[in-house]
């Protein structure tokens, strides 16, 4: 995988074997333009709300949950069906 830039100057991460044509990459997560309502999200353009894939906004709390659920099937090989929050139980493996 690889970080890329776009020509509006948001950050894009791609990988090889997905793209449409020779070069032409889809996206797999890329930093979206929307401001969000935090304190920061003025300053920091592309940090309220990342794009996942090709149609999916999610915000800042919204990426917390999805990384929850994607390190629980990293430590568990399946995906969490009780939705209780991982993270927080978990111990730090480092």
């Amino acid at each position: 995988m690889d970080v890329k830039e776009t020509e509006r100057g948001f950050r894009v991460l791609v990988e090889e074997k997905y793209q449409n044509e020779q070069g032409v990459f889809t996206r797999l997560i890329q930093e979206s333009s929307a401001i969000g309502d935090y304190e920061d999200s003025f300053d920091l353009p592309g940090s309220s709300f990342l794009w996942i894939g090709q149609e999916h906004h999610l915000n800042r709390e919204q990426v917390a949950e999805l990384i929850n659920h994607m390190q629980y099937w990293l430590d568990n090989k399946r995906l969490n069906i009780d939705g209780a929050n991982y993270m927080e139980n978990r111990e730090d493996p480092w």
